[in-house]
Protein backbone atom coordinates (compact mmCIF):
# COMPACT_ATOMS: atom_id res chain seq x y z
CA UNK A 1 0.00 0.00 0.00
CA UNK A 2 1.30 3.45 -0.85
CA UNK A 3 0.74 6.27 1.62
CA UNK A 4 1.54 9.95 1.47
CA UNK A 5 2.88 11.59 4.62
CA UNK A 6 2.83 15.38 5.06
CA UNK A 7 5.86 16.87 6.80
CA UNK A 8 6.20 20.14 8.68
CA UNK A 9 8.87 22.50 10.04
CA UNK A 10 12.39 20.97 10.24
CA UNK A 11 11.27 17.71 8.64
CA UNK A 12 9.88 19.62 5.66
CA UNK A 13 13.17 21.52 5.36
CA UNK A 14 15.06 18.21 5.20
CA UNK A 15 12.76 16.02 3.07
CA UNK A 16 10.29 18.34 1.34
CA UNK A 17 6.58 18.92 1.97
CA UNK A 18 5.65 15.25 1.79
CA UNK A 19 7.06 11.76 1.40
CA UNK A 20 5.44 8.73 -0.23
CA UNK A 21 6.08 5.33 1.33
CA UNK A 22 5.28 1.81 0.21
CA UNK A 23 4.15 0.01 3.38
CA UNK A 24 2.52 -3.23 4.40
CA UNK A 25 -1.04 -3.08 5.61
CA UNK A 26 -1.63 -2.83 8.52
CA UNK A 27 1.30 -0.78 9.78
CA UNK A 28 1.78 0.84 13.16
CA UNK A 29 2.77 4.48 13.47
CA UNK A 30 6.09 3.57 15.12
CA UNK A 31 6.94 1.29 12.17
CA UNK A 32 6.11 4.12 9.78
CA UNK A 33 8.50 6.43 11.64
CA UNK A 34 11.18 3.75 11.57
CA UNK A 35 10.80 3.41 7.80
CA UNK A 36 11.31 7.16 7.38
CA UNK A 37 14.34 6.98 9.72
CA UNK A 38 15.87 4.33 7.47
CA UNK A 39 15.61 6.72 4.52
CA UNK A 40 16.98 9.65 6.51
CA UNK A 41 19.02 8.38 9.51
CA UNK A 42 19.96 11.94 10.50
CA UNK A 43 16.29 12.52 11.42
CA UNK A 44 15.90 9.54 13.78
CA UNK A 45 16.00 11.67 16.94
CA UNK A 46 13.63 14.28 15.55
CA UNK A 47 11.16 11.63 14.39
CA UNK A 48 11.26 9.94 17.81
CA UNK A 49 10.13 13.21 19.39
CA UNK A 50 7.56 14.15 16.75
CA UNK A 51 3.78 13.91 16.93
CA UNK A 52 1.81 12.04 14.31
CA UNK A 53 -1.71 12.98 13.27
CA UNK A 54 -4.06 10.82 11.23
CA UNK A 55 -7.01 12.65 9.69
CA UNK A 56 -6.21 15.68 11.86
CA UNK A 57 -6.18 13.79 15.18
CA UNK A 58 -3.00 13.08 17.13
CA UNK A 59 -2.37 9.36 17.64
CA UNK A 60 -0.05 7.16 19.71
CA UNK A 61 2.89 5.19 18.33
CA UNK A 62 1.01 1.89 18.60
CA UNK A 63 -1.92 3.09 16.45
CA UNK A 64 -2.57 0.83 13.46
CA UNK A 65 -5.33 2.57 11.49
CA UNK A 66 -3.26 3.80 8.56
CA UNK A 67 -5.18 3.60 5.30
CA UNK A 68 -4.06 4.64 1.83
CA UNK A 69 -6.46 7.59 1.73
CA UNK A 70 -5.76 8.75 5.30
CA UNK A 71 -4.23 12.18 5.82
CA UNK A 72 -1.03 11.50 7.75
CA UNK A 73 1.07 14.34 9.14
CA UNK A 74 4.28 14.35 11.15
CA UNK A 75 4.90 17.43 13.26
CA UNK A 76 8.32 17.74 14.90
CA UNK A 77 8.94 19.62 18.15
CA UNK A 78 9.02 23.37 17.65
CA UNK A 79 10.25 26.22 19.78
CA UNK A 80 10.57 29.92 19.53
CA UNK A 81 8.66 32.97 20.40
Amino acid sequence: MEINVKLFAFLQDQLGPSITLDVTNPIRVDALLKQISQRAPQLTSTLANSRVAINQEFVNADTINLEADAEIAIIPPVSGG
